[in-house]
């Protein structure tokens, strides 16, 4: 009798647990199901090299915090693939003598809820202005009426600063002279709208971490892991969200190239810049991407650096800038994918009805090294300077932590003690550092970099004037300050680029700055990456309308 319940309750066992197994197989294919009938999440995935050191709109002044604000916020206008689309404003008028620019507001939100409104933009734009912001880019506003006077504390009242809102959906600027780039400028990090009563609120702590800003773009940034990882996720708040594609995009620090790419061969990134000892590959097997980025890299000499007085002297500029041979440095550092940089302004800008490099050409430095030319400025300078022995000349060069800037700086290093007997030590620093020393003008010579803001040589040759946002060289020259405002001022185009040629030419002859080579570069994506664009002007790259169709498949 017991055996025989055994037998049956074992029996029962077996039949539960086949029952069991089939139903959770049976529950285990209509999970699959369900799971490949819900579509994935589009995700774009791609490195930069360094932390992002300030997302505030005002206060941001490099090329990461520029990239991932043209994500999250949006301006007035949007610049894509080079060409100016409606943005917070739907629609504009400019009045006859092209000086008032009345913008109209569409219905917009900021992520949480409220209203995008013209008082937004009248309180950023003076903010960017205001003398306490402290904002190294305050110059883009100058244009506007009083601007420069508000910023350089002429005058206190903001009220009379050429920017109102007329009411909440309706706001006027207006400049001192036409500019025609000007509504490309609107583009532009610096002119981003904040939120008045949620800055205030926030205090210094604003835009220090993701929970601690608004935002009005196609994404919003969900996290920002500071010097790991950026989190965006598409904003459901922005007015165009059906023309997102892209559901998240993660950006990741990862600050040597050659691990980028290697986590680019292993699936991990989407799109990755080349490192220079595979260009040649990639350009072999069809998969290398080429465009200039519109930077341009050059010397930055620190002339108000207490006990080294060379630093100042024009002809020892002069001598360094001879005794670099740019067409090798570009071959050792990046196996020849840049332009030597023979001249300051960037070929790529528009002049009056060419490019401005057409209208006026110019060659200040050579592509070679020229040895003699270099030693004979050196000799001039060290009699100015009345050093005997060129070696009694110490230099400590500032440069960011990466391999490749080491190689930059060793090269460098290599060229001037060949060429000028003058023993240079390197200073590598995390790349938020050098910008923090940059800015407090703690450096002897730095290896600096500049992209253009907008379509126009302003751009690089208002960076020098006395006492501008940028200008942390202490170098000043009046003659340069009277051609740059000048060329701010009149209403003759071809006169205002006369002007900046002159100015060009004066920074090169008696000027801080070395140009070395305008930067080209070579990256690779996916296949299925598409809609993504590599710019020379403004946010690169810009993944706004980016796509990834075909990444699960």
């Amino acid at each position: 009798m017991l055996r025989k319940s055994i037998t049956l309750f074992v029996i029962l066992l077996l039949v539960i647990g086949m029952l069991a197994g089939c139903g959770s197989q049976q529950s285990s294919n209509q999970n699959q199901q369900q799971q490949q009938a819900q579509p994935k999440e589009k995700e774009l995935v791609f490195a930069i090299g360094a932390e992002v050191p300030n997302l505030d709109a005002q206060k941001a002044t490099d090329t990461y915090a520029i990239m991932v604000g043209n994500a999250i916020f949006e301006g007035l206008v949007r610049v894509y693939d080079g060409k100016v689309y409606p943005g917070m404003a739907e629609k504009w008028e400019v009045s006859e003598d092209k000086t008032t620019y009345t913008f109209h507001l569409r219905d917009a939100k900021w992520s949480d809820g409220s209203p995008v409104t013209a008082y937004d933009f009248e309180y950023a734009i003076k903010r960017l202005l205001d003398p306490n912001t402290a904002s190294e880019y305050a110059f883009q506003g100058y244009y506007i009426v009083n601007g420069e006077e508000y910023n350089t504390k002429k005058i206190t009242d903001p009220n009379q600063v050429g920017v109102k809102a007329l009411d909440e959906k309706t706001l006027q600027i207006k400049l001192k002279v036409p500019v025609k780039y000007f509504e490309s400028l609107l583009s532009f990090i610096s002119f981003y709208p904040v939120k008045k009563d949620f800055v205030e609120k926030m205090g210094e702590k604003y835009a220090a971490d993701a929970d601690k800003m608004l935002y009005n773009g196609p994404f919003i940034l969900k996290d920002w892991k500071h010097e790991q990882e950026l989190i965006l996720e598409k904003n459901p708040n922005y007015w165009n969200k059906d023309a997102i594609k892209l559901d998240r995009v993660r950006i990741l620090v990862v600050t040597e190239p050659n691990t980028a790419y290697q986590m680019y061969e292993n699936g991990e990134l989407d799109f990755v810049g080349i490192p220079p000892d595979f260009v040649e590959q990639l350009k072999n097997e069809g998969k290398a991407l080429f465009y200039y980025d519109g930077a341009e890299f050059y010397f930055q000499f620190n002339v108000k650096r207490p006990g080294k007085p060379w630093l100042a002297n024009e002809n020892f500029i002069r001598a360094f800038g001879f005794a670099i041979d740019r067409e090798d440095f570009i071959k050792a550092t990046m196996k020849g994918v840049s332009d030597p940089a023979t001249r300051y302004v960037l070929p790529l800008l528009s002049g009056v009805e060419k490019k401005f490099v057409e209208e006026y050409p110019y060659e200040f430095y050579p592509k070679k090294a020229d040895p003699a030319k270099a030693k004979e400025y050196l000799d001039k300078a060290l009699k100015e300077l009345k050093i005997s022995d060129p070696s009694k000349i110490k230099i400590e060069f500032l440069t960011d932590d990466s391999s490749r800037a080491k190689l930059m700086a060793e090269t460098v290093q290599d060229m001037i003690k060949k060429n000028l007997g003058i023993e240079i030590t390197i200073k590598q620093v995390p790349f938020k550092q050098r910008l923090e020393l940059m800015n407090k003008s703690d450096y002897d010579i730095v290896f600096a970099g500049w992209g253009p803001d907008y379509d126009d040589p302003m751009t690089y040759i208002d960076l020098w004037v006395t006492g501008g946002g940028h200008n942390n060289t202490g170098w000043s020259n009046k003659q340069y300050d009277e051609l740059v405002k000048f060329a701010k001022t009149t209403t003759d185009f071809k006169k205002r680029a006369d002007a900046m040629f002159e100015a060009e030419k004066l920074l090169l002859e008696k000027g801080p700055i070395v140009p070395v080579y305008f930067r080209q570069r070579a990256w690779t994506k996916r296949d299925y990456v598409t809609g993504l664009v590599r710019n020379f002007i403004g946010p690169d790259p810009d993944f706004i309308y980016a796509d990834v169709e075909g990444k699960y498949k």
